[in-house]
C-alpha cells in the first residue's frame, strides 16, 4: 500500500493479509489516458482495484460523468455482484495502474477472506447513498455544487476530527463536468473560497482549512438566496 491510495477507500480497508490474497490472484495491468477500460452494456464481470492515476464514470448516455474514481477505489464491482451487463462506460483520465481479477478469482477470495466481501458490499452501499445525496442536493447553483461536492470528498476522506483536509479534484475542467457547470463556474468558486480563506488551492488540489466553514459557506449561500 502506498500514500497515493486515498484514505477510506476499499483497498485502505482491507488488512495487509487481505491485500496480499487479492494481489495474489489478480493481474496488474497499465491503461494510457483515453483508455476506455469498461464498456457500458457490456457482458464481461471482472473487477479491478485502482493503484495508481484516475478514471471517470460515464453514464448510459456517453457523455454524463457520474463519479471520478482514484486510487484505492474499486471499480466494476456492480457487474461482479450482480452478473448483470455493465451499467457504465470507465475511461482512463490519467494513465491507470490496476489490479484486475476475474470473477473466479474474486469468488476464491471472498471464500478464504470473507471479510473483503462485507468490506466490498460496504462501498457499494455508501456509493448507493451518495447517489441518494446528490439527488437530494441537486441545484442550479454552481457555487453550492462545488462546495458540496468538496464536502462529500473531504467528509470521506478525512479522518474523525479533523478541521483541515486537502482534496484531489484533478483539473477545473474535470470538475466542471463531474457537477455539470462551466470550468468558468468552477474558477469563480473557487476564487470566493480562497478570498474568504476557507480554501486554499494548487495544480489540481483544494486544501480545505477548516470543514465547519466550508458548511457555512452552503447554509450562508442558501440563506442569500
Amino acid at each position: 500500500m502506498t500514500s497515493e491510495h486515498r484514505v477510506g477507500s476499499f483497498w485502505r480497508s482491507l488488512t495487509e493479509q487481505e491485500r496480499v490474497a487479492l494481489t495474489a490472484e489478480g493481474t496488474v495491468r497499465r491503461f494510457v489516458k483515453g483508455t476506455v477500460l469498461i464498456n457500458f452494456a457490456a457482458s464481461d464481470r471482472w473487477a479491478a482495484v485502482l493503484h495508481q492515476g484516475r478514471v471517470r464514470v460515464i453514464g448510459s448516455d456517453g457523455v454524463r460523468v457520474i463519479a471520478m474514481r482514484s486510487a484505492g477505489d474499486i471499480v466494476g464491482e456492480q457487474a461482479l455482484l450482480d452478473r448483470k451487463a455493465r451499467s457504465a462506460t470507465v475511461l482512463a483520465d490519467t494513465n491507470v495502474q490496476a489490479l484486475l481479477l476475474e470473477p473466479t478469482a474474486w469468488e476464491r477470495v471472498f471464500q478464504r477472506h470473507p471479510r473483503i466481501l462485507r468490506v466490498l458490499c460496504g462501498v457499494v452501499s455508501e456509493r448507493l447513498r451518495e447517489a441518494d445525496r446528490s439527488l437530494a442536493e441537486q441545484t442550479d447553483d454552481a457555487f453550492t455544487k462545488v462546495v458540496l461536492h468538496l464536502l462529500r470528498v473531504a467528509e470521506k476522506s478525512s479522518s474523525s476530527g479533523a478541521r483541515a483536509v486537502s482534496v484531489n479534484i484533478g483539473s477545473q475542467e474535470e470538475l466542471g463536468k463531474l457537477l455539470a457547470v462551466s470550468r468558468e463556474s468552477v474558477v469563480r468558486a473557487l476564487q470566493r473560497l480562497r478570498t474568504e480563506g476557507v480554501v486554499l488551492t494548487r495544480r489540481g488540489v483544494v486544501t480545505i482549512r477548516d470543514l465547519g466553514a466550508l458548511r457555512g459557506e452552503v447554509r450562508g449561500n442558501e440563506s442569500g438566496r
